[in-house]
């Protein structure tokens, strides 16, 4: 009886050790991990790691230059699992749906915050151009960050769009990239970027880009008859899918101790163009005209207070306007002439507090 009780008295000390040393390791893990300083950009940062719960698929730095597209349309066609919807050549929207949910359960957020629109809260794609944004990720739910506003939550699909923030090499203070495209379409695309170190804490930089094109391009149009004879095998053009867009984008960004800031602002104005359809034989005819005016503000700041607090404050105002007119007259068409405009505000603050396990303290 006496043997039976050291024997479990042994057992019992024994395991009280080997939890003690594992909550002593883990604890000690845990800080290491959550204090791992990360250097992005030319900025520390302590940053909390973390495992997706579903995984993102992501294009950034070097790959996004290399793929040489236009758009993020263009670029999220490298994604698995999505359909790019293009309504007709340059000038036509471009929209998304991951896993056939369709566009509208697909949320485009632009630095952490929702983009929408005035007419029907698609977005179009093709306006946001890759030379400003730094990665593209691709969420089948949402990704899995501390801070993330309820509105994620609202949607099957999310694409997360992260503008760059400008980097210095050595003694360098000014960045500065032109670059010009040009297609057989009559296409004109004319871009630039600046970025200029105010300070060694804060940077600036300033983005603008033209495209012009009369979207006219050949296409074979023929029909047979039931019996298989020829009805008709022509060679015509594609009229009405012409564009005249401009976008320019600014920000502000600078550091803080533990902390980061900027202001963005962004601009974008278009005219375009859609084709008609081709009935009884009629090739030519104008198509649907829209016009949009985009423009948005917003700020976002992100500080930790205190070793395990951190809160980040985010905001913007929008305004969109559109106009869309068909003047295109049949008896399946009726004459369109619709405005659309929008003014929005949005304001976020959230504040981060670590769960700790049951018996510790902070």
């Amino acid at each position: 009886m006496a043997a039976k009780l050291i024997t479990s008295a042994i057992h019992k000390a024994v395991f009280t050790i080997l939890v003690i040393t594992s909550q002593l390791l883990s604890s000690q893990t845990k800080k290491n991990d959550s204090l791992q300083e990360e250097t992005i950009k030319g900025i520390n940062l302590y940053k909390k790691n973390f495992k997706e719960i579903l995984p993102a698929q992501i294009l950034q730095g070097e790959q996004l230059e290399r793929l040489n597209s236009h758009s993020v349309a263009d670029a999220l066609r490298y994604f698995s699992g999505v359909q790019i919807k293009d309504y007709g050549g340059l000038g036509g929207l471009k929209t998304i749906n991951i896993r056939s949910m369709g566009s509208q359960h697909v949320g485009v957020f632009y630095d952490g915050i929702q983009l929408g629109n005035a007419q029907n809260g698609l977005v179009d794609l093709g306006r946001y151009s890759l030379d400003d944004l730094e990665e593209i990720s691709l969420y089948n739910g949402q990704k899995s960050e501390i801070f993330q506003p309820a509105k994620d939550f609202g949607s099957s699909g999310a694409i997360y769009l992260q503008p760059k923030i400008p980097v210095f090499k050595g003694n360098r203070k000014t960045n500065l990239v032109i670059r010009a495209k040009s297609a057989s379409i009559d296409l004109f695309n004319p871009s630039f970027r600046l970025e200029q170190k105010i300070s060694d804490r804060v940077s600036a930089s300033f983005s603008g880009e033209f495209m012009q094109s009369d979207g006219i391009y050949r296409f074979r149009y023929a029909k047979k008859y039931p019996d298989g004879q020829q009805a008709y095998d022509t060679i015509a053009k594609r009229q009405d899918s012409d564009i005249r867009a401009k976008r320019f984008e600014t920000s502000l960004n600078g550091t803080l101790n533990n902390g980061s800031w900027n202001i963005r602002g962004y601009g974008y104005i278009s005219d375009r163009g859609m084709p008609a359809p081709i009935v009884n034989g009629r090739f030519e005819g104008r198509g649907a005209r829209l016009s949009d005016e985009n423009y948005f503000v917003q700020a976002n700041l992100r500080k930790k207070l205190f070793p395990k607090f951190e809160t980040q404050l985010k905001a913007k105002f929008a305004y969109d306007y559109t106009h869309f007119m068909d003047t295109v007259r049949s008896q399946s068409i009726i004459y369109t002439d619709n405005t659309y405009f929008k003014e929005s505000s949005t304001f976020l603050h959230r504040i981060s507090i670590p769960l700790l396990p049951i018996g510790m303290s902070a």
